[in-house]
């Protein structure tokens, strides 16, 4: 008889949804919304109702495995759990008596938003004194430059956009990266509400719209500010907000005002008509809700984007917690003590820092170097920048590479020591959204598939088989939980882990506060910035890295972005798609004069690398302009994806990747010329 489980959605998404697991014979059958939860609502994405098939793959690890072919090849013999432990334990202590802790890197991040999967290893790498790794590869640059201006504050509930007359999604595939959110968009527009779309290219969501604004890559912060600049004109901000609760608004009003318009215009790529009319819509309707997406900020200047659309946001009076105004990046919803999962106190001395979207100038280059890297929770060689680099890093014959993974991924083909993980459907973990207010404790609906064992035991166990002590080592998976548990302060006194009931889902207290958010805590929003002398001032427009460079431009005239798709999730769900190598969008005037006919097999290439495509011909782009949604696996041994094309050029705060930056040429291949 089949019954139905609570379990929570682990995945890199605002979403964190609440999940139904249909469970048979210890075996899940099948994954659906969880009707109790308040913001899934019973309804679930189509990845993951596929999610039982990966569960159940033919490409699911299940038993320790060690190479037995060369590196990149998959060829793996099974070994026991003993003499797996017995390999790592040997080779984890070669190295570090050899070339020392700093010798061993550690790469993950966030394949498990579990608050206890994502952070597990951290105890032991910092007991060992391994290099450590800056986990910057996502929302790094969105986090930093959302500090710069908020502080700690939040973002808006997302039911608030219900009650709004104006919703903008700015630079966010709601439908694709943000589902739930959309109830509350055809709800305002059942009320009338008019919804506007910011973004390079007509995705799903700007389908949906009643205004889709396509401009450039990377002119975000342009178009907000000369938006701004025309309510400030026209006296249309909110003043008292301004006066209240922020600090440096005139100095920021005084650049924009004395900037040419026709500035502003050039560098986002919105015709100054076409400013004037969204000003003049945003100035007709106080009601105004702007979500904000994190894909924006993956550009040389994404910091300076947050800034400047959330300046406008204050300006505008969005953060003063009346219905239907607001603004939602992140929510913020809980600040649980990471500290009490990562234990850095068991670290002896402070140790090396590494970027995680360096890994491969690290790999390659790096003194002393990289002699073992432990891979767990990510598949950086589909996800990191400069792929090319990645995959000669792990070539190399005197790296050792242990995988802790699910399925076969393009990074586990290059592992010395294959391990089988658990999914999220077999371990227990706490979980948080935030693109909402509300988290939960998940236990494990079925017992570990194989031989498989979650992160944490992996660490724990390995820990004491290093012959280590502590008491963090011999911590149950509660105890931990329980020590991260009682640092979170947003959650209302009522609960306590203890008392706590799997399958509930608490509210943040955060969620109920009403009145300015930063009046509740005596906080500014910050239009002028002066912690950093590295950083300007205030939000201006500033130019791009790549997208700016001449010589680069000159050989390599397409500016390409990458976002998401709805087949997968950052690369999740690749081994689904083993023989689709992806499509990019090019407009008909480009493939025209590439010669490049629709469907056709296409190279697109810079100095980095190339990667091949199949051509959409469609004006969903611009001129100019190509768009490869997804990161799809490689379909050959000898490609690689679409990363290998990205540079390891640092954003400009927070040290994020520039995925949306990159400039490349294309050409049809040879079958298809």
């Amino acid at each position: 008889m089949k019954i139905y489980k609570k379990t929570i959605c682990p995945l890199d998404c605002p979403d964190s949804c609440g999940l139904l697991a249909g469970v048979e014979n210890n075996r899940v059958v099948d994954l659906k919304g969880d009707p109790d939860h308040p913001y899934t609502r019973g309804v679930i994405c189509r990845k993951m109702k596929r999610y039982p098939a990966r569960v159940y793959s033919p490409d699911r690890v299940l038993y320790p495995q060690i190479r037995v072919g060369k590196k990149g090849a998959g060829s793996f013999e099974r070994i026991s759990w003993d003499q797996a432990w017995d390999c790592l334990t040997k080779k984890l202590s070669e190295t570090i008596d050899e070339h020392g802790g700093e010798a061993v890197l550690p790469y993950c991040y966030a394949g498990n938003m579990g608050q206890i999967s994502r952070f597990s290893g951290f105890p032991l790498f910092h007991k060992i004194g391994t290099s450590r790794l800056e986990q910057t590869i996502c929302s790094a640059t969105a986090r930093g430059g959302w500090k710069k201006i908020c502080g700690d504050v939040g973002g808006s509930p997302p039911e608030r956009a219900a009650e709004a007359d104006l919703i903008i999604a700015w630079g966010i595939n709601i439908k694709v990266s943000n589902l739930h959110f959309w109830p509350y968009v055809t709800e305002a527009r059942k009320r009338g509400a008019k919804f506007v779309v910011i973004d390079p290219y007509r995705n799903d969501t700007a389908r949906s719209a009643d205004e889709h604004v396509k401009l450039k890559p990377g002119g975000d912060s342009a178009l907000a500010l000369g938006i701004l600049k025309l309510l400030i004109e026209k006296h249309q901000v909110d003043h008292r907000f301004i006066k209240d609760d922020s600090v440096g608004f005139d100095e920021l009003a005084a650049y924009v005002r004395r900037t040419p318009i026709q500035e502003f215009e050039q560098q986002s790529g919105i015709a100054q008509n076409d400013i004037a009319r969204l000003a003049e819509l945003i100035g007709r309707h106080p009601k105004t809700f702007i979500r904000i997406g994190v894909g924006l900020s993956r550009n040389s200047r994404g910091g300076m984007a947050v800034r400047a659309i959330g300046s406008l946001a204050a300006a505008c009076g969005l953060f003063n917690g009346e219905p239907g105004r607001g603004v939602l990046l992140f929510s913020g919803a809980f600040s649980g003590d990471s500290n009490r999962l990562t234990m850095p106190e068991l670290g002896e001395h402070p140790t090396r820092t590494i970027n995680m979207i360096h890994l491969g100038e690290a790999l390659n280059n790096l003194a002393p170097p990289i002699k073992m890297l432990m891979v767990y929770n990510s598949n950086p060689l589909s996800v990191a920048p400069d792929g090319s680099m990645v995959r000669k890093g792990l070539c190399r014959d005197d790296l050792f590479t242990v995988v802790h993974e699910q399925v076969m991924t393009p990074t586990a083909r290059y592992a010395d020591l294959l391990l089988p993980a658990t999914t999220f459907l077999e371990n227990r973990d706490l979980y948080t959204g935030y693109g909402h207010f509300f988290l939960g404790v998940a236990d494990r609906v079925i017992e570990p598939l194989g031989e498989a064992i979650s992160n944490f035991d992996l660490f724990q166990i390995l820990a004491q088989k290093m012959g280590f002590s502590d008491e963090a080592f011999h911590q149950s998976l509660d105890q931990r939980l329980q020590g991260y548990f009682e640092t979170i302060n947003e959650i209302p006194g009522d609960y306590d882990l203890g008392s706590y009931q799997d399958g509930t889902y608490i509210e943040s207290k955060k969620a109920g506060e009403t009145g300015s958010a930063f009046a509740s805590n005596g906080n500014r929003f910050r239009f002028v910035s002066e912690d950093d002398c590295a950083l300007p001032r205030y939000p201006q427009l500033v130019s791009s890295c790549e997208f700016d460079n001449p010589d680069l431009m000159s050989r390599f005239p397409f500016r390409l972005i990458t976002p998401p798709n709805d087949k997968l999730l950052n690369s999740t769900f690749g081994e689904f798609y083993p023989q689709d190598c992806g499509s990019v969008l090019i407009h008909p005037e480009d493939s025209e004069i590439k010669q490049i006919r629709d469907g056709a097999e296409v190279t697109i290439y810079n100095l980095r690398g190339r990667v091949t495509r199949k051509a959409a011909v469609t004006t969903d782009t611009q001129p100019g302009v190509l768009v490869a949604e997804g990161i799809f696996w490689p379909v050959a041994d000898d490609e690689g994806g679409i990363n290998d094309l990205t540079s390891q050029q640092c954003s400009d705060i927070g040290g994020g990747a520039i995925f949306h930056e990159s400039l490349v040429d294309i050409v049809a291949s040879s079958s298809d010329s």
